[in-house]
């Protein structure tokens, strides 16, 4: 029995199915992502009604020892490598 003709229409066939457009997953595309963002937003109208007088309870010297204890940890510059690189391939 000679399957050879059924089986290239059969694989035919998923390869133009696969190909076929999906209005249903398209018109959806990228909706969780944007709901997962505005979940995590505590204020929507925030950005769109800024307040009119910076928060209060600060001054402006506490923020910036603050930023430099956050920065102290980055490293500044380049590195260099105290060891060498070794790659090796196979073994011996």
């Amino acid at each position: 029995m000679n399957i050879a003709k059924p089986t290239a229409v059969a694989i035919a066939t998923v390869a133009i199915a696969g190909c076929a457009d999906t209005p249903l997953a398209d018109a959806d595309y990228g909706s969780s992502v944007q709901q997962m963002v505005q979940a995590q937003i505590f204020d929507p109208v925030a950005a769109s009604n800024p307040a009119e007088l910076p928060p209060e309870g600060t001054d402006g010297a506490r923020l910036e020892n603050a930023l430099d204890v956050y920065r102290k940890d980055v490293p500044k510059g380049n590195t260099e490598v105290k060891q060498p690189i070794i790659f090796e391939v196979g073994t011996n």
